[in-house]
């Protein structure tokens, strides 16, 4: 099911009318698809995903805390932005609404600089591909997930923890590589199917210190594909600076790290859309993770 955006969400400090030097995001941002913009966003008011995975729920939930400290953040080049609305799993199955959200995704990439997926359980990841190879039937799309797990599982039905077993499968020109990986976080089974598949995987421990080495890697990576999808689950962050996830991290990457993972991914200009996933305004502190995320949309931006 699909539902507008109450735009009475996006308000912030008003610093002046007419002078956009001085605008914020929230005096930039509207719903109307005709008017031309640079930047969208797309909701996926899910966590049906993650009930189904044995996970904590209410990420669907999320959305309206991330929209909120979006809002009042410095537009700082005067860009524009639309807010498409949400999609939410009711009266119908996780894989149908994960379709229709497919369906919107291919329709409006190419009319954006960037398109903001939010999520919404991690099972945003494999609607968000839906989309991307309805729009790019014929070409390679690699996958980077900054995720603590694999989120490869095999079950019958959709999960927050099957989008990429989902997406290996689907026999098409796909690779995939996870940053963050937590030993703890994942069986052995997990890890032998990686092995299995080929994934291309860094360990949480292995991105403290130097990054050098992460980054070739993340470039030689994108080399190979035509595409890239880009996902963040906001559980590979440690829960001193992201408490309000499904799955809170120990041993977690810091902020400074996934966004040196982010700006590595977005200067080879072969992505056009990112997901941001597991955010659960539950169990947030003070807006931490929600103002968190805002500020990785924004680093993305400007």
């Amino acid at each position: 099911m699909f539902r507008q955006t109450d735009m009475s969400i996006w308000q912030g400090r008003l610093d002046h009318e007419s002078d956009n030097s001085h605008f914020r995001i929230f005096q930039s941002i509207h719903n109307n698809p005709d008017i031309a913009s640079d930047y969208a966003i797309l909701g996926y008011a899910i966590d049906e995903g993650v009930r189904l995975n044995k996970g904590r729920i209410g990420a669907k939930q999320g959305l309206e805390a991330i929209r909120r400290a979006f809002a009042n953040l410095p537009n700082l080049s005067d860009r524009q932005f639309i807010d498409y609305g949400n999609y939410y799993c009711e009266d119908e199955s996780l894989l149908d609404v994960q379709k229709q959200f497919g369906d919107k995704v291919a329709d409006i990439l190419h009319k954006h600089k960037m398109t903001f997926l939010i999520g919404g359980g991690h099972d945003i990841a494999y609607a968000q591909y839906l989309g991307m190879r309805k729009l790019y039937p014929n070409d390679s799309i690699g996958v980077i997930n900054i995720d603590a797990h694999f989120d490869t599982r095999h079950e019958e039905y959709p999960t927050s923890g099957t989008s990429f077993s989902y997406i290996l499968e689907d026999g098409h020109n796909n690779g995939y590589l996870v940053l963050g990986i937590q030993r703890a976080g994942n069986t052995k089974a997990l890890f032998e199917y990686a092995e299995q598949k080929n994934i291309d995987y860094v360990l949480a421990d292995d991105l403290q210190g130097n990054m050098n080495s992460v980054i070739e890697k993340i470039d030689s990576f994108i080399e190979q594909y035509d595409h890239i999808l880009l996902t963040l689950c906001m559980d590979v962050i440690d829960s001193a600076y992201a408490p309000g996830v499904s799955a809170p991290a120990v041993f977690g990457l810091t902020p400074f790290q996934v966004n040196t993972i982010l700006q590595t991914v977005m200067k080879s200009e072969k992505v056009n859309n990112f997901s941001i996933a597991e955010m659960n305004p539950e169990y947030d502190n003070d807006q931490r993770t929600a103002k968190l995320i805002a500020q990785i949309m924004h680093r993305t931006i400007f």
